[in-house]
């Protein structure tokens, strides 16, 4: 939680406690305009809005002083989705028997994981009983605070499949698991209230504690809807006509989608907080991510120019998947090219662009998959200040993605994972269009490997290096860059020992009795062969 939001709480409850000693007569009269009393707070939404940044910051692990939010980006992230989707690897197997990116799963780590997402829900609580249980309610700030929950708790449930949700605040521990379909239409149920309150707020400027879009109303009605769009297509195979319904809602709401770059999704210096970004953190001062091989084949195939937007150093080393060495071979890989306060980016009009692609191919909303298609790419340059002239070469390009040459293990060499172009063929079936939609959306929301990970899983796209060694705990099966691989995070231990009753059961009724991390969720539903 931010520092002065710690120092203002008990200014306020001293406010209010003095407020008592005025007598009802004179309330008016004698109220100190420097005590307000809950209503003024609530108006002017200083105590309403009071947990937000704490839990903006769950949203992309964003490190302020005093915080361990670099140490849970590093596990939740980095070590997990970045690197089984290929965007980044440690330089060697730092951690001997209980890395993550060979597919073992420490018992720390696992709890941190499900704590690092799950803990979201505290704040939230805490602005749901500031902002809407009281007798002053504030559906503005409580529709902002709902949406920053569901980006969290989406990666929760994306990781793990049921969890608490419509129960959390219940006052115990032992707290019962909602499937994930059910966690998933409570969350497009959330969103709809959600943004239909900000929109009707379109053209304020709410005085809120928010370090993403300032208050901005319209901006955060548009991210709603832009955050429904991606979870209608998450649920596409699993549930068809919900993830229809969904996706046309969103792309029809008159309060509209992201975009454009200047409208994405975004902590960073302009609201008045200095966040260090977590990734620059871990590829600077922790010294332990570098260019992961699979991303090469891709920027290095297509000659894409956003490679030296993304990273720095040698681009012809990097990092196979789930190297087994722990000598330090790949130092002198590339490392990623993030300044210490860069944005920490939520989402993107290059993601929104996509989605609005994939949806387009399969008839759920009007309009044309190429277009959007290219307006992703477009969108995608833009936001990495290249010019439209070298997007629109890119996206005529008929490259291929390249071989992995291994420059410092031979014997560790690949070829190349897929043979996909940038260049749309509009006489491909489906299924290619959909591999070069999804293979582009992957390169377009770097570093989003949590996001990444997911569409991986659900799709199979983009076609990934296969891993070179694998020492699970928890039953992965090796992936050959298209199915297998880690399907879900395992419950931690911590669950199984505080709230083993309701875990057992989600695990015996959504899970067929294994807590085991080769088990799908229920939205990765596609059949892969």
């Amino acid at each position: 939680m931010n520092n002065k939001i710690k120092y203002i709480l008990p200014l306020i409850a001293g406010g209010l406690l003095s407020l008592s000693s005025c007598t009802r007569d004179f309330g008016d009269i004698n109220r100190n305009p420097l005590n307000p009393n809950l209503e003024d707070l609530n108006k002017d939404n200083i105590l309403g809005s009071a947990y937000l940044p704490d839990l903006q910051y769950h949203v992309v692990w964003t490190a302020t002083e005093g915080t361990d939010a670099v140490n849970n980006y590093q596990v939740l992230n980095n070590l997990t989705a970045e690197s089984w989707i290929g965007y980044h690897a440690p330089r060697d197997a730092k951690w001997p028997s209980r890395n993550l990116t060979q597919f073992y799963f420490d018992v720390g780590w696992n709890n941190g994981g499900f704590s690092g997402t799950m803990g979201a829900m505290n704040p939230w609580l805490q602005t749901k009983k500031i902002a809407m249980d009281g007798e002053v309610k504030n559906e503005e700030v409580f529709s902002i605070a709902q949406i920053c929950k569901i980006f969290t708790i989406q990666k929760a449930t994306d990781m793990f499949g049921a969890i608490p949700y419509s129960k959390v605040g219940n006052g115990s521990f032992n707290v019962p698991y909602d499937s994930q379909e059910d966690v998933y239409k409570s969350f497009f149920t959330e969103l709809s209230e959600a943004v239909d309150v900000l929109y009707a707020a379109s053209g304020r400027t709410l005085v809120v504690k928010d370090y993403v879009y300032e208050g901005n109303a319209s901006q955060w009605a548009k991210l709603g809807n832009s955050l429904m769009l991606r979870l209608a297509m998450r649920v596409r195979y699993a549930a068809p006509e919900l993830a229809k319904t969904y996706a046309q809602k969103a792309a029809t709401h008159p309060a509209g989608l992201i975009d454009q770059v200047a409208d994405q999704a975004q902590i960073d210096e302009k609201s008045g907080v200095r966040a260090k970004n977590s990734l620059y953190v871990i590829a600077n001062s922790y010294d332990d991510t570098r260019l992961g091989a699979t991303m090469q084949c891709y920027l290095r195939g297509y000659e894409d120019p956003r490679a030296e937007k993304y990273f720095t150093g040698d681009l012809s080393i990097a990092v196979p998947p789930a190297i087994p060495s722990t000598a330090r071979q790949y130092d002198k890989a590339a490392k990623p090219r993030v300044e210490e306060f860069d944005p920490s980016v939520w989402m993107t009009a290059a993601e929104v662009a996509f989605l609005k692609a994939e949806a387009a191919l399969v008839g759920y909303i009007p309009g044309n998959a190429e277009q959007y298609y290219k307006q992703g790419i477009q969108l995608s340059f833009a936001q990495w200040g290249l010019s439209s002239e070298e997007a629109t070469a890119y996206m005529e390009s008929t490259k291929q993605p390249a071989a992995f040459q291994d420059k410092i293990n031979a014997n560790y060499s690949q070829s190349a994972p897929s043979t996909i172009t940038p260049k749309w063929d509009n006489s491909a079936d489906e299924e290619v269009k959909l591999e070069r939609i999804i293979t582009q959306k992957y390169l377009a929301i770097y570093p989003n490997g949590q996001e990444a990970w997911s569409e991986w899983r659900r799709t199979g796209y983009p076609r990934l290096l296969r891993p070179l060694s694998n020492i699970s705990n928890f039953g992965v099966v090796t992936s050959d860059g298209y199915k297998d691989g880690v399907r879900r995070w395992p419950y931690p231990q911590s669950e199984l020992t505080q709230n083993k009753d309701n875990v057992q059961e989600a695990i015996n009724k959504y899970l067929g009795g294994n807590n085991m991390a080769n088990i799908n969720v229920w939205w990765d539903a596609k059949p892969k062969n």
